[in-house]
């Protein structure tokens, strides 16, 4: 769902139905290419630059659909060179979600793009369930964007010192780039999954795979009807609403569905996930429960990238949020993997 200051907005909105629909199923990533900056307009805030602008993105299996991007950067102002941070918003939501915790990181340091994610917000573009022919394309070329920006501090020609984090949808979105984008640094992805079938169809119990687990149709139908549009699906591929329809009306996932939701999942590339990763998961979490977080962790730490595991008292089902606290981790984790200072805390398994 939604990183810091977001959980704040979210968990006090009119209750837990609104909550669902907020985190709809936070299905998606995003991804990468080159891009470029249009009609940007900038103001000032107290110790901070601020600038908004369409990012123009090329993604599609064949590269060839344009779209563009809604996305705020924020800088400390006066500031040498500094790491960026890309942080992504919960499914449903967008960019504004997350400006809150992308002022507190700057005024901690660091230069943070945030964007709304292709279909939600201003942003162009269809929902993908953050396919890596989509919505990964498009962060990496978010990555491209940051890597020409004045006072971005680099570790080589266009590879930005860069972490990444989110919830849910976001959380998503920073493992997955960071499987296929070996600039990303650091990541401290928050409550989201591992595998998007085993958590639509679960069937840890039996052990049978995710095409013998039982549908969560309401979490799948406030996922799908909730977003934004006058069709069926809102603004999903037509490919996303159509797997969604046939697996509604049988309540079982045919294999066209199955390697959707597969290609969309951190399960899918979690051995090319080798960065430092923090992972915060909550214990009220019917979604996306606590053993996704444990099975992200042991596949990275397979890899032999350093991980440590949080485990809050929250999630999509409700819960405290424990906002400040997430996010002095988040903040102390990118300072020791990104600037080389302080000492995070945080150790390998943390339970609050």
């Amino acid at each position: 769902m939604r990183v810091g200051g977001a959980f704040r907005a979210w968990w006090g909105r009119t209750g837990r139905a609104a909550r669902w629909a907020a985190a709809g199923t936070a299905i998606a990533l995003a991804g990468g290419g080159a891009a470029w900056g249009v009609g940007a307009t900038t103001g000032r805030t107290s110790r901070l630059q601020t600038s908004e602008q369409r990012i123009a993105v090329v993604d599609g299996p064949r590269d060839d659909q344009r779209v563009t991007l809604d996305t705020t950067f924020y800088r400390p102002a006066g500031r040498a060179e500094v790491p960026a941070i890309l942080l992504g918003h919960g499914f449903g939501g967008s960019k504004r979600d997350v400006a809150g915790e992308a002022r507190r990181l700057a005024r901690a340091g660091y230069a943070v793009l945030t964007w709304s994610a292709r279909g939600f917000g201003r942003s162009g573009g269809e929902i993908a369930l953050n396919s890596p022919d989509y919505e990964v394309k498009d962060t990496r070329q978010l990555i491209d964007w940051l890597a020409r920006r004045p006072g971005v501090r680099l570790d080589g020609p266009g590879d930005p010192r860069l972490g990444m984090a989110g919830g849910s949808y976001g959380g998503a979105i920073a493992l997955m780039t960071a499987a296929y984008d070996r600039r990303v640094d650091a990541i401290a992805p928050m409550i989201t999954w591992h595998s998007l079938a085993d958590a639509l169809f679960p069937d840890a119990a039996a052990g049978a795979g995710p095409s013998s687990g039982a549908f969560k149709k309401l979490w799948a139908g406030l996922f799908f009807t909730g977003s934004a549009g006058r069709t069926a699906c809102g603004r999903f591929l037509p490919s996303v609403c159509a797997m969604y329809q046939e697996v509604a009306e049988t309540g079982r996932p045919t294999a066209t569905a199955i390697e959707m939701l597969r290609r969309s999942s951190p399960s899918s590339v979690a051995d090319r996930i080798r960065v430092p990763t923090l992972l915060v998961q909550g214990q009220s979490d019917s979604l996306f429960p606590l053993d996704h977080a444990d099975a992200n962790a042991r596949a990275i730490a397979r890899n032999g990238a350093p991980v440590s595991v949080v485990w809050f008292q929250g999630g999509h089902d409700g819960g405290a949020p424990e906002t400040e606290r997430i996010e002095g981790l988040v903040r102390d984790f990118f300072d020791a993997q990104l600037k080389g200072v302080g000492a995070f805390t945080g150790g390998r398994f943390t339970v609050t």
